[in-house]
């Protein structure tokens, strides 16, 4: 989990910050810049950006895979408290979040106040939250597509209670919505590319797992990629033995879980 504290100050009124000169500018120039960053650290500094020419006091950008009971795919940017980040950790909330259960079925921006609290757990993790100063939270959540497991939701959040709750929310849907997207889109570039150097991958590996993932047998890829009838049968019971998978259609399954077959 990657974190920063909080430093700037309060605004008191979304509305203030909405109408001031130059917010949609500032706002649309740090989301053209998240594809260009080339690290965690540079992104936590972006997102503090980011968290500011949205008028927010915290940020919180979650990527994980749905259904994962280890928790081990959940990682996190944090422009937000980091006592608050510890604390959650060190619970392993993950699957007692209101916040990221909203965001696996939930695909539109709401006011945290919205999303109903239906257990203690749930109850307990948002308290914590409102603990370090997310009293007021706006939910946005960052969908795959393509048959993409992992999903990503941003967080932004303010002391004040009520706080988007105004009406001026909805000035800000557009560019909060454009930022989780973008900042998903980095985070599946970012794990794909960590998986292709484990796995020592070649864009010849990624086709022939794209072939497969398309539906083509044996005979057509081939003809498609010009190699033996052998050959595709080695190189995949290679694949199956990287990613652990007992036949090539799982593992053609997972990669496209991964996003490792998007273009």
């Amino acid at each position: 989990m990657t974190s920063s504290t909080p430093t700037r100050n309060t605004p008191r009124c979304l509305s203030d910050v909405v109408n001031a000169q130059g917010f949609a500018a500032r706002a649309i120039d740090v989301i053209q810049h998240v594809q260009n960053v080339a690290d965690d650290a540079e992104m936590v500094e972006l997102l503090k950006e980011a968290r500011d020419a949205l008028g927010a006091e915290q940020a919180v950008f979650a990527s994980f895979i749905r259904d994962d009971d280890s928790h081990e795919s959940f990682d996190f940017i944090n422009a937000a408290h980091p006592a608050w980040c510890l604390t959650y950790e060190q619970k392993g909330w993950y699957a007692k979040d209101p916040w990221l259960l909203y965001a696996m079925v939930g695909a539109e921006p709401v006011c945290d106040s919205a999303i109903p609290l239906r257990t203690k757990s749930q109850r307990e993790a948002r308290a914590l939250a409102a603990q370090f100063g997310m009293v007021s939270a706006y939910i946005v959540p960052a969908p795959s597509a393509g048959g993409v497991s992992r999903l990503g939701v941003l967080i932004l959040g303010s002391s004040v209670p009520g706080y988007f709750e105004d009406a001026a929310t909805a000035r800000i849907r557009v560019m909060a919505q454009g930022l989780a997207m973008s900042l998903h889109a980095w985070w599946l570039k970012k794990v794909r590319a960590k998986i292709v150097a484990t796995y020592r991958l070649t864009n010849e590996d990624l086709q022939l797992i794209r072939l497969e993932r398309e539906g083509k047998s044996t005979k057509e890829i081939s003809v498609l990629l010009e190699i033996t009838l052998a050959s595709v049968d080695s190189r995949f019971q290679r694949l199956n033995a990287k990613f652990n998978q007992p036949n090539r259609r799982a593992t053609a399954l997972i990669a496209a879980e991964y996003g490792l077959l998007q273009e």
